[in-house]
């Protein structure tokens, strides 16, 4: 009959566990993250509430302080060549409403990832495969955010839906390159990540 003993090394017997003392930058970032974390969650309800009632008056508000022509659209009023948006037919308002969907519906997501981003890094996860992921996503709904006036236009125009025609703005360029570096960043620490985990693994 034999017997195996089992020993620790002298390092994992010896040598308490303590936890990493926390540097002043990174309890700084770790402050200003969470403090980011609320105001993103802020950002995310209020805009979320917003759209909803824009959907809701764009649905069942008929007046006339709603206006939309080919320059936009406006409140309060508007130029000659506009028209109170109550007075569109219901299925015409109904695109719109699907329009207000795919233009904005990336704004909400960029709130969304920003917060998860920022959480992640107020509980130290800074160059975690999450954050990477986040910050990756963040990219993508930046870049979806630029192309969104084109592909409604294009819609619109093709079905004959469309009265406003201001959709190509220098802001939405912008979006798209900055979305694009977002994105290719996030995909950077993601391999970065894994990098340092077959290294670690490996040695």
């Amino acid at each position: 009959m034999s017997t195996v003993l089992q020993f620790q090394s002298f390092s994992e017997a010896s040598l308490p566990r303590t936890r990493p003392v926390e540097t002043p930058p990174q309890r700084r970032i770790r402050i200003a993250s969470r403090a980011l974390t609320l105001l993103f969650t802020g950002l995310f309800g209020l805009f979320a509430f917003i759209m909803a009632a824009g959907i809701a008056l764009m649905l069942f508000y008929h007046g006339g302080l709603i206006r939309i022509g080919p320059d936009g659209c406006y409140i309060g009023g508007g130029p000659a060549n506009s028209v109170a948006f109550g007075s569109l037919p219901l299925i015409h308002r109904l695109v719109y409403i699907v329009v207000v969907l795919v233009r904005y519906v990336p704004v909400l997501m960029l709130f969304g990832y920003l917060r998860q981003l920022f959480g992640l890094y107020s509980r130290g996860q800074v160059f975690s495969p999450g954050a990477g992921i986040a910050f990756s996503r963040i990219g993508g709904w930046l870049c979806a955010y630029a192309l969104s006036p084109l592909a409604c236009h294009t819609v619109l125009s093709i079905t004959g839906y469309e009265l406003d025609k201001a959709w190509l703005h220098m802001a939405s360029i912008q979006a798209f390159i900055l979305g694009l570096l977002v994105f290719v960043i996030g995909q950077v620490m993601q391999v970065g990540r894994e990098i340092e985990e077959d290294w670690q693994g490996f040695v």
